[in-house]
């Protein structure tokens, strides 16, 4: 069964531009990742959020891609510069 994640991330402010370009940058290496079906981000200037839409072919290939992110250290500097924590939310796409 797929599996769907959708997070949103909520930057400083100050950072919000910063933050928004490296989530953009990310996207390419999302997409090519094994399992990666798709992978989109929307950005709302004004509530200063940004969301990432994910589809991914199983929970396995999302969980092998969210480690690799970890490993890299990639979530950790985007949690340094955000005002809250993130939502991250993940459903079973039949």
């Amino acid at each position: 069964m797929k599996e769907a994640a959708i997070t949103v991330v909520y930057p400083d402010v100050d950072t919000f531009d910063d933050h928004a370009e490296a989530v953009l940058a990310m996207l390419p290496g999302t997409r090519s990742f094994p399992g990666c079906i798709q992978a989109h981000a929307g950005i709302n200037r004004e509530r200063c959020e940004i969301a990432i839409f994910h589809l991914w072919e199983s929970p396995d290939h999302l969980n092998r891609y969210l480690d690799w992110r970890a490993e890299r250290g990639d979530l950790d500097a985007r949690s340094a510069t955000m005002r809250r924590e993130q939502d991250f939310r993940t459903y079973s796409v039949p």
